[in-house]
């Protein structure tokens, strides 16, 4: 698919993923509808579009609400007869152990993370049908597929069941025969949605601010790559590849050096587990990913 000319709607657009993603495609000629709930934000990222040489039409949006999804998949058909692209890339996280998350935050960010895309591709699917094809793109992340980690455990649970949706819509609609819609997963290697940096971990100690492996902009090319030769799964960061294949080969040192990771970036998760045996776990699965990496240079040879 050619991004000059195609209608590209993105969730999540005031910010983060989605704001680079919108602005990337409208840099190549994409017609851009954005959605997210902050109206102000959106409509400085349209002026952004259009001074990229594309066009960045705002419709606000709760994705969390199914009828604004609908009348925002309907927005775009009004104003430019088609939809190509459906980008979900709104998202939250919360830094908080599992057990004292707030159920109304917990709540919400499956409304956001999960139903949002529901939503989305309940919305987007039939136009797609109708107009005999498309493009469907989530982002979740590794965080939901190969790795449990620490302090981030409704992220990850949201993002797990995101990409099993996808798995289960791409089979429905294979069984249907319609080929012609393509439903993506783009998993980067890190969470790229916001944190409150308010949120309490349990710990007393501030979540630090986590830097994401690869930027919003790596995700966002990755993005506009899917969308014109679409795959079914995208991983996203340097070290994505080797870790996803580290995992297969030893997912309980992949286990405990993500943990180690994130319990230095969202402390609170466990006293007793920061010790030399952690730190030797990390340097352990260090050694897996390196193997890994040789292992798949002498496959490809």
């Amino acid at each position: 698919m050619r991004m000059r000319g195609a209608v590209v709607v993105v969730t999540g657009a005031s910010s983060g993923v989605g704001r680079a993603t919108a602005l990337q495609c409208a840099g190549r000629g994409a017609r851009v509808v954005l959605a997210a709930r902050d109206a102000a934000a959106l409509a400085a990222v349209g002026r952004e579009c259009r001074r990229r040489g594309g066009e960045g039409h705002v419709v606000p949006t709760d994705v969390a609400d199914e009828r604004q999804v609908r009348d925002l998949a309907a927005a775009a058909v009004a104003r430019f007869g088609r939809i190509d692209v459906w980008v979900n890339a709104a998202g939250m996280g919360i830094p908080v152990r599992v057990d004292r998350a707030p159920a109304r935050d917990l709540r919400r960010l499956l409304g956001i993370n999960v139903l949002g895309a529901v939503h989305g591709a309940r919305a987007a699917v039939p136009i797609m049908r109708r107009q005999g094809g498309g493009v469907v793109i989530d982002i979740a992340s590794l965080a939901g597929t190969v790795v449990d980690e620490l302090n981030v455990g409704g992220y990850a649970m949201s993002t797990a069941a995101l990409v099993t949706f996808d798995d289960v819509l791409r089979q429905e609609l294979a069984t249907a025969g319609e080929y012609r819609i393509a439903i993506c997963t783009i998993l980067p290697g890190d969470p790229h949605v916001p944190f409150p940096p308010h949120a309490d971990s349990g710990s007393g100690r501030a979540p630090r601010s986590k830097t994401p492996a690869g930027s919003c902009e790596r995700v966002a090319r990755a993005v506009v790559r899917t969308a014109g030769r679409p795959r079914s799964r995208v991983l996203v960061a340097p070290y994505a590849g080797p870790f996803d294949a580290a995992y297969t080969l030893a997912p309980a040192l992949l286990r405990r050096a993500a943990a180690w990771r994130t319990d230095r970036t969202y402390p609170g998760a466990s006293g007793p587990l920061r010790t030399v045996g952690r730190r030797a776990g990390r340097a352990a699965a260090m050694l897996v990913v390196r193997a890994a990496v040789r292992h798949r240079a002498r496959s490809r040879r």
